[in-house]
């Protein structure tokens, strides 16, 4: 029984076997796979969607204001609201929450003094001192002083634009006003 057994299996095997490349030979090729559809927008993990893109709205508008509401809040309400924040936004913001926070209020204040005169400043040059203070931040220090006290800089810049960018680099002491002579 048990040959019988064996040699109906082997049998089958052959038969399969021997018609399984003759089946392949016959049969239609492949069609290629359908692309997949297109991705939906998706919230993110972590701070997709809608609520995310109140909380980095608030944040552009005035962001000492949220540095400091940020810092008064309990640290689960912080987690909460930093879960909003796409990944690399809440990165640079939790940076930046800690600097602050590290400053004394005094030091507070004058950040956000400096926010608001950048912000009363036309958009084309709240523009034009960032980039000036990007490209300043790009030199090396000897190299940064000779520029802050050039000319070219004096030209481009109005006294008070010209305040904001020497705010940003303390280490550089503030050339003096010009002395008037009282004749």
């Amino acid at each position: 029984m048990k040959t019988l057994g064996a040699s109906l299996a082997a049998a089958v095997l052959f038969v399969c076997g021997a018609l399984s490349p003759l089946t392949a030979q016959q049969q239609k090729p492949p069609k290629p796979p359908k692309p997949p559809p297109a991705p939906k927008a998706q919230a993110r993990p972590g701070g997709g969607g809608a609520k995310a893109n109140e909380a980095v709205k608030r944040l552009n508008e005035n962001p000492t204001k949220e540095l400091d509401r940020f810092t008064n809040m309990s640290p689960k309400e912080r987690e909460k609201e930093l879960s909003k924040l796409p990944p690399q936004r809440r990165a640079v913001f939790e940076q930046r929450l800690e600097q602050y926070q590290r400053l004394t209020p005094e030091q507070r204040a004058n950040v956000r003094q400096r926010v608001e005169e950048m912000e009363s400043l036309p958009k084309d040059r709240q523009n034009a001192v960032k980039q000036e203070i990007q490209r300043l931040s790009a030199l090396p220090p000897a190299q940064r002083r000779k520029e802050l006290d050039s000319e070219a800089f004096n030209q481009k810049f109005s006294p008070d634009e010209q305040a904001l960018v020497h705010d940003r680099f303390p280490r550089i002491p503030k050339p003096d006003p010009p002395a008037t002579s009282k004749d």
